[in-house]
Parts: C-alpha cells; structure tokens; sequence
C-alpha cells in the first residue's frame, strides 16, 4: 500500500484480510530500543489499533525491548498515548510465560512463550530496516523481542545470536507464528539496526504470510530474499514463502 498517511493506509489494506475470530488483538511494534528512528512510529501503530477498536476488539500493544527497559521505550516513542484510548502496554520481558517444546527445533526445543499470546491475533508491525548481522530485520525478527530476556541493561536478548541468530528466527517464529505481517515502510532504516538513516519508502507492506511479507521488504531493501538465511530457512520449514517467483504483489495508492 503506497501512501504516507498511515491509518488511511491501514483503513484501505485490511478489509482485504479475513476479520480475526479471537476477540483479543495484540499488536508486537519493533521498539528496539528508546531512540526515534530505528522503531515502528507510534503514528503506524496507533492507526492499527484505532482500525481494530472500532471493530470491537481487545487491542493489546506488546514488546519486550533488546537494549534498554521496554517501559522507557513506551514513553520516549510516545506509546503511552495509547493507554488513552484504553489500550494495555506490555511489557514482554516481564510478562507471565508458559514453555512449550518441540523437539523438532532447529536450536530453540523448548521457550516460554508470553501467555498473552494464548488465543490472540498476533499481528508483528516491524519497520522496514537493514541489519548488520541477519541483512535484515522485519516482521519474523521483530519476534525476537517476544522471547526471554535476560536481566542485563543492553543484549536482553543475546543469547539468540550465541545460538544461532537465523535459527533462533526460525524457532522463535515457529513457536509464535504472527497471523499478520504488517511492516512500515513509508521511511526505511538503512544503515543499522540501532540508528541508520531514514530513507523514504512511501509504503506499507501487509500481508497474512510473514516470510511473503520479509521477501518483499528484503527485495525493496536491495536484497535478494532467498540470500537471506532467516528467510530460506523459514520457507523450508513451512513458515511461508520467500521465493519472489511464488508471491502476488497487489499495489495501490492512497
């Protein structure tokens, strides 16, 4: 969806989605860190939560920030506005958890997963954004800010990288599957994960398969998907298709 006015592209693009049955939204930004630029602007996710509001569902916002408190990067990012409109923030390092296993893993064979998540409509709302170890950082790694953290001031989520970053990807987004990628392109992040410049997209990607959504963030970014280890791993182990060959493009402009 090309445009710069996020709730009217969001109020164009998701009538073409399926309505969610489960009666609880929860909506997982990219808030990284406390720092405007490297983060899902609280104008992309306000417009998602206004659009689900309406509709009559429980709107939930939820992160657990890698390098700093998640509650500071609520309040710097302008994410507490949201509380206004009677909007929980949570605050997923510290939310109640419950381990699943799957011994078919890649790395990951077991994780607590956020209890919200349980019975809710996942919808991962990740920035378009390069990255200096994966190439990219979209609506699958944007889940890692979903997993546990560690108690340290910065690296809360290290251990991912100590493992296996491509592979953690996999495993974590197998284990909490978004049921829709929603990504905000209207200004890229190009040139670090944690600061980079802001390069002007003028669009927003959606789309129900969240490997789908990456490839076609990857290809705007310059990249070729299936070079991106995350992204063919996904497609191999069933999480969606990375292949730009195998995915419909449907373009409009508001």
């Amino acid at each position: 969806m090309r445009g710069t006015d996020p709730q009217a592209m969001v109020e164009a693009a998701l009538p073409y989605f399926p309505k969610p049955e489960q009666e609880r939204v929860v909506v997982k930004p990219n808030l990284i860190l406390a720092r405007h630029g490297p983060t899902t602007p609280v104008e992309a996710t306000e417009a998602v939560v206004r659009y689900y509001l309406a509709r009559g569902y429980e709107v939930v916002v939820a992160e657990g920030s890698g390098w700093g408190e998640t509650t500071d990067a609520f309040e710097t990012l302008g994410y507490g506005r949201l509380r206004e409109l009677g909007v929980e923030l949570l605050d997923l390092n510290r939310a109640e958890r419950k381990r699943v296993e799957r011994p078919d893993a890649l790395v990951l064979k077991s994780l607590e997963v956020p209890c919200i998540f349980e019975g809710a409509y996942l919808i991962s709302l990740a920035l378009l954004k390069t990255h200096s170890l994966t190439r990219v950082t979209l609506s699958l790694k944007n889940m890692l800010g979903a997993a546990p953290s560690e108690d340290v001031p910065t690296g809360k989520k290290r251990r991912y990288h100590y493992l296996g970053i491509h592979e953690s990807i996999v495993d974590i987004c197998t284990y909490m599957r978004p049921h829709l990628a929603i990504i905000d392109g209207r200004m890229a992040c190009v040139g670090g994960e944690l600061g980079g410049e802001l390069v002007p997209k003028g669009l927003i990607i959606f789309s129900e398969d969240p490997v789908a959504a990456d490839a076609v963030g990857a290809r705007l970014l310059g990249y070729e998907p299936l070079g991106v280890k995350h992204l063919r791993l996904a497609e191999e182990r069933g999480l969606g298709v990375a292949d730009l060959r195998r995915i419909e493009i449907v373009e409009f402009t508001t």
